[in-house]
């Protein structure tokens, strides 16, 4: 396969020399000016007129759940349903289709928008009282259930709250349907698991989805097992133009270790990523662990989802099998905890080659930036969070929040930073998430910036969804930028993002996406 791109304004992260672009067997063959590459068209390149748009290296996801994007794809999307007449209105339709006792599953509400009480499982029950409800919360770490779904999972007013979980009751002491942390486990093991055509089939939706967005790569969070062999049969059908670091569970220990894979191995695309673990929970259900109590409560810190001795415990399981781990560290203390850690096992981690990330990395004390880069520990931000949780980090964190999403502070320590959205979390469009890293809002969001001490530029922005994602994802100078002998990933915007107002950076169209050399979507513009 031997193409050549022309006509084109290439960044990579940087502006080049070059309006062209050649690729052979899916690597970037040569990069430059038109002029120098004549030759090429005699030698059997297949010519394709990129019409003097703009060409920047294929963005890349640092943080989201492809098998929980997919899965929100075929299921109730709660999203955008910003009153609880909205939401109700959604799951009724979606029960009216329901057969006997299948559960209806759906997820995306958040309470925050809706007034900021939880809601509980007495409006779920009049909608739907025979099937189980099974419903996640945008930030995902809530769940709302009904009676059936309780009753389905052996809980009642006598079951104790797991170790890192909590079920929320009413006063007395009946359980109310919204359920935190580990205690979602109780239900996602009675909860009817998908099949395999199903998963294959979230998987090329989630595929498509990102394609569309200009993604050629992301990191997938999710816990469901078997991810890699399913990612590998969804891309050797072609179903799956993507770059993945699939992140491993608990239970995926043992059997990589056996197959002798570690963090960094693959093939086909598909990479074995980091051992994922959850520190903490997270702003929205006010359950990320902090130094002081929630603004407006007198002792809620958050919750504590790993105690010191299982963190020892899952690092002496891996360091040797050469697996490293990313966690989920959202809340300040959970941060500092996190980097205390990794600063007692820096010396065996650098002899070991292990490259460690925090995931989220949310709110941080100003003492604790700096051992990002000390430590060579990967910053995996979320900068899309910034629109959504302004106003709800305001609430409850009230001045600390000026420690929030410290992106700008961050790089200029010489951290390693890469940008995901956490998808279906947050919307997985890059562009969005370019925004709201220079604004630090919402767009369409008429308020001054938020704590514009963080804003970032549009380079650094770009370079963190491509070049410092790929570092993170272990793909350094694989992909990530536009170089000879990388990966031919590379994304055609409609506008140069550069020199367009900020405000108009979420309007550029994604004309074509590029992966491998391939085109994995385009919109039409063009002739591909």
């Amino acid at each position: 396969m031997k193409k050549l791109f022309i006509n084109a304004v290439i960044y990579g992260p940087e502006k080049l020399r070059a309006d062209s672009i050649a690729v052979f067997d899916g690597k970037i063959f040569e990069i430059g000016p038109s002029v120098k590459m004549k030759d090429l068209k005699r030698r059997g390149f297949e010519v394709i007129d990129l019409n003097g748009n703009v060409v920047v290296p294929g963005f890349i996801d640092c943080h989201l759940h492809l098998l929980g994007l997919g899965f929100s794809l075929q299921r109730v999307d709660l999203s955008a349903a910003n009153t609880m007449n909205k939401a109700i209105t959604l799951i009724s339709v979606a029960a009216r289709k329901l057969s006997p006792g299948r559960w209806l599953i759906g997820r995306g509400w958040d309470k925050n928008i809706w007034g900021g009480s939880f809601p509980d499982k007495t409006i779920l029950d009049k909608i739907c009282p025979d099937n189980p409800v099974y419903l996640y919360s945008k930030d995902g770490h809530a769940l709302w259930v009904n009676s059936a779904a309780l009753k389905a999972a052996g809980i009642d007013d006598t079951t104790p709250d797991p170790p890192g979980g909590l079920i929320k009751r009413f006063s007395n002491g009946e359980p109310t349907g919204i359920i935190f942390e580990n205690a979602i486990q109780i239900f996602e093991k009675v909860l009817p698991p998908p099949t395999e055509e199903q998963k294959l089939d979230a998987v090329k939706r989630a595929g498509k989805k990102l394609n569309s967005l200009g993604i050629t790569g992301a990191a997938d969070c999710d816990w469901y097992a078997g991810r890699l062999g399913l990612f590998e049969k969804a891309a050797a059908k072609g179903n799956l133009k993507l770059r993945v670091f699939v992140m491993l569970s608990p239970d995926d220990i043992d059997s990589v270790g056996q197959l002798g894979l570690k963090s960094g191995d693959g093939h086909g695309g598909i990479t074995v990523g980091n051992l994922k673990l959850y520190y903490d929970g997270s702003l929205g259900s006010q359950t990320a662990l902090m130094f002081e109590p929630y603004e407006g409560s007198q002792d809620n810190c958050g919750v504590a989802a790993l105690t010191s001795e299982q963190l020892e415990m899952y690092y002496e399981r891996t360091h040797l099998k050469g697996i490293s781990l990313a966690i989920h560290a959202i809340g300040d203390r959970a941060n500092a905890e996190v980097l205390d850690f990794f600063a007692r096992k820096q010396a065996i981690s650098k002899k070991l080659g292990l490259k460690h990330r925090i995931e989220h990395a949310q709110i941080l004390r100003k003492e604790d930036i700096s051992k990002f880069k000390r430590l060579d520990i990967g910053a995996s931000v979320q900068p899309i969070h910034i629109a959504a949780d302004r106003d709800v980090a305001d609430k409850y964190w009230g001045p600390r929040a000026g420690n929030a999403y410290p992106l700008n502070h961050l790089l200029k320590s010489g951290a390693t930073v890469g940008f995901g959205s956490d998808s279906p979390v947050e919307n997985a469009d890059p562009r969005l998430g370019i925004y709201a890293a220079i604004a630090r809002k919402k767009h369409g969001d008429n308020r001054q910036t938020w704590f514009p001490e963080q804003s970032v530029t549009v380079a650094q922005a770009i370079r963190c969804y491509t070049e410092g994602a790929a570092a993170l994802c272990r793909w350094e100078n694989k992909t990530g930028v536009l170089k000879v002998g990388a990966a031919a990933d590379f994304t055609v915007l409609s506008d140069d993002p550069f020199r367009l107002p900020i405000d108009k950076i979420p309007d550029i169209d994604i004309l074509a996406t590029i992966f491998n050399g391939v085109v994995a979507y385009f919109d039409g513009t063009l002739k591909l």
